[in-house]
């Protein structure tokens, strides 16, 4: 099973699009752990209207991205774990894609996928300029080759329950978990796109 964990603050303008798209994933073993950090909006009744079973609302005081992710991550019944930021989306074979890749390279313990900005008016596609495993993730990671993240990338869910998020901190929380997993961590790439930032909804967390 793949659960894909969406940290909520303040988005009721973009999180049903997020559900949306894992609900319309062409892979069925997954569930959904939405958690809402204390938001002020109609995030919350946005959440509630899907009647779906695959879907947990968890609800918190504002922590932080942090200790939302750490939550999620506590609840979780999957092996693997996709943490999807509530403004962005997942393509719609993203889940597929991702299990399959597991499946062939089983020793992985993050899998990274390529992605697409969309604009107002255009798409970018950003894909890896090498695929496969990297020799060192550091060098790889420093040199702006590597960057696992939310949406783009598969990790194993012992992986983060071993190593939470630093719920001290509230932004480069993502730069921060990677300085201390990667070291060890078996990171694949593959050029398979999975991901969709919205720029239009997107903002700092």
């Amino acid at each position: 099973m793949i659960s894909v964990i969406i940290p909520v603050y303040n988005k009721e303008m973009a999180v049903a699009r997020s559900i949306r798209s894992v609900l319309n994933q062409n892979y069925t073993d997954y569930e959904i752990i939405v958690v809402n950090d204390g938001s002020t909006d109609n995030s919350v009744q946005v959440v509630r209207s899907f009647d779906d079973s695959c879907i947990q609302l968890i609800e918190q005081e504002n922590m932080g991205p942090s200790k939302a992710r750490n939550v999620g991550v506590q609840c979780a019944k999957g092996d693997w774990i996709i943490f999807l930021d509530a403004d962005d989306e997942l393509l719609p074979d993203a889940l597929s894609t991702f299990w399959s890749l597991h499946l062939k390279q089983e020793d992985a313990d993050i899998i990274d996928c390529g992605s697409q900005i969309r604009n107002r008016d255009s798409i970018e596609t950003h894909t890896h300029q090498r695929c496969g495993y990297m020799r060192n993730n550091f060098r790889t990671w420093f040199g702006g080759e590597l960057m696992p993240g939310t949406g783009h990338s598969m990790f194993r869910a012992t992986l983060i329950r071993n190593n939470p998020y630093n719920e001290q901190i509230r932004r480069y929380e993502d730069a921060e978990l990677l300085f201390r997993v990667l070291e060890n961590a078996r990171v694949y790439r593959s050029n398979e796109i999975a991901f969709v930032v919205n720029t239009q909804f997107s903002s700092a967390s």
